[in-house]
């Protein structure tokens, strides 16, 4: 239940510091734009994302496992798919039989965060980090349950 809170509260944070930084900078952060522009987002990439979460939330084991590694202060957006790979053998299994590797699983799930949280994105030079804008635009409601369903994975069970 802590390692599911560690996680909760490690997403909220990033998501927090992607939304307040546009606000108290003119521009949009470096880390950012590198995180929306990491791989290009597809309605075949969030197929595989749908299809792995579906497996992992009927996998209490593997689900116990990621929320442990998770909660690791060392893993960053930029290594969160090989430390998953590295300390979750059962979810890594599952992202095998998903058809997505946990690296690209983790680059999409923050391409999506980061392109969410700024609009300026859109108006982006870097021609992946402006197609996933504009991915986004027409698959909002599609990529934002993908997203969401993934973030119900690491919240404790209600009552």
């Amino acid at each position: 239940m802590n390692n599911t809170r560690s996680i909760l509260a490690s997403l909220l944070i990033c998501s927090l510091a992607f939304a307040a930084a546009p606000i108290l900078r003119a521009e949009t952060p470096p880390d950012q734009i590198k995180a929306a522009g990491a791989i290009p987002l597809t309605t075949d990439l969030l197929d595989k994302m749908d299809a792995f979460i579906k497996t992992l939330g009927a996998n209490d084991d593997a689900k116990k496992e990621l929320n442990t590694a998770s909660s690791d202060p060392s893993i960053t957006p930029e290594n969160w798919g090989s430390s998953i790979t590295a300390k979750c053998p059962k979810v890594a299994a599952l992202f095998k039989s998903s058809g997505i590797s946990a690296d690209d699983f983790g680059k999409a799930i923050f391409a999506i965060m980061a392109v969410s949280m700024s609009e300026d994105l859109a108006k982006s030079e870097d021609k992946t980090v402006k197609a996933n804008a504009d991915f986004m635009a027409a698959n909002k409601d599609r990529a934002e349950k993908t997203f969401g369903n993934f973030m119900q994975l690491s919240m404790p069970a209600s009552p």
